[in-house]
């Protein structure tokens, strides 16, 4: 971890692989160890950092929007074709 603040430039490597875990990192889905590694480069990429901001911000904007529910009948009908599916 820098302790002078996030880097301006693009740290290289560590991008991609950062930037790869972020959906993961974000829904909490990374084992301590993987979580603590993308922390540790959003800690010191100002880049990555930005993108985790960016997806941190759609992440919520998704949430909020998506509050409706299906009605029944359209549940039922999409059960039904799955069901159908799946039969031999």
């Amino acid at each position: 971890m820098s302790t002078s603040g996030p880097s301006e430039q693009p740290c290289g490597s560590g991008c991609a692989d950062a930037l790869a875990r972020l959906w993961a990192y974000l829904d909490s889905e990374l084992g301590e160890l993987d979580a603590a590694r993308v922390q540790a480069h959003l800690d010191d990429c100002v880049g990555c950092l930005s993108e985790y901001q960016v997806e941190l911000v759609l992440k919520r904007v998704l949430r909020r929007g998506c509050t409706e529910h299906a009605p029944q009948t359209l549940r039922l009908r999409i059960h039904e074709q799955l069901v159908w599916r799946a039969e031999p």
